[in-house]
């Protein structure tokens, strides 16, 4: 079994370093589809743990795997190429269409975005009255839930009209927008709090928070509605639990949660905004 996991990984590296097309699923393998929310070498050493767990309480073999974009993450959800997927919650509700069903959610700090300035920096808040001219605004990716629509949607309901006072760029990850902040390429960056605390030390120490988003429901896992009903339900269960042992606990500080997952239902995202 070690062997197989160890193929696993070394196939998401090729996966995600070529724009070669995915290699066909081996009989037997679930596949576990990540949103691309950091760098694919961030989110292999975050997921894979979680992945072997599963696999070997399940009793089934899986694959981790993540795209190169939401874009194309979206596309694979589309085609149900996966068998279980973790996403945003603007992203699950476009899963729902192609046969994907909630069964945990993150259970952690409320689901908010973030805006985020170098304490060096001239930048203290953000309002309509106090906005200086060409202020450079970084956001991972358009499909990025809380880094990217809420916080777009915080700012104009607070008065500010994104696109015509600010300048906005795309950097594709969480990574690479906080990492421009901090190189100088724009004076603040949309973000959530996981993708901030997984920078080193010496990065968050150098940025701070000087705005936050009205919560929503938390990062949903969900699975492809074709498979047994009791795989789906010890899946749950193992979720909901795996804070619940030493070694549990260790998956989770890896994934950069607090306190792992609890169950979840469809009903919660119905009103999230797609």
């Amino acid at each position: 079994m070690r062997g197989k996991f160890v193929w696993s990984a070394l196939l998401l590296v090729l996966l995600l370093s070529s724009a070669l097309p995915a290699a066909p699923q081996e009989p037997g393998y679930l596949r576990f589809g990540v949103l691309p929310l950091q760098s694919p070498t961030k989110l292999a050493g975050m997921f894979l743990p979680l992945t072997r767990y599963l696999a070997q309480q399940l009793d089934r073999p899986m694959q981790f795997v993540t795209s190169g974009s939401f874009n194309t993450f979206m596309e694979k959800v589309a085609q149900r190429e996966y068998d279980i997927i973790y996403l945003n919650p603007m992203l699950y509700s476009r899963a729902r269409q192609y046969g994907y069903r909630v069964i945990a959610k993150v259970a952690s700090e409320p689901f908010t975005g973030i805006l985020v300035v170098r304490k060096d920096g001239p930048i203290h808040s953000l309002s309509p009255e106090s906005l200086p001219a060409g202020v450079r605004i970084g956001f991972p990716d358009p499909g990025a839930y809380a880094a990217t629509v809420m916080v777009r949607d915080y700012l104009e309901s607070i008065g500010i009209d994104v696109d015509r006072q600010l300048h906005v760029q795309y950097f594709g990850s969480q990574d690479s927008a906080i990492l421009a902040l901090h190189n100088g390429l724009v004076d603040v960056t949309g973000t959530w709090r996981p993708s901030l605390r997984s920078m080193p030390e010496t990065i968050q120490n150098e940025l701070r928070i000087i705005a936050e988003t009205p919560p929503q429901p938390q990062m949903p896992i969900a699975v492809r509605d074709d498979l047994p009903a009791d795989q789906i339900e010890r899946l749950r269960q193992v979720l909901i639990g795996l804070a619940g042992s030493e070694q549990g606990q260790q998956i989770v500080r890896q994934l950069g949660f607090k306190r792992g997952f609890e169950a979840a239902v469809d009903e919660e995202y119905r009103e999230v905004k797609r």
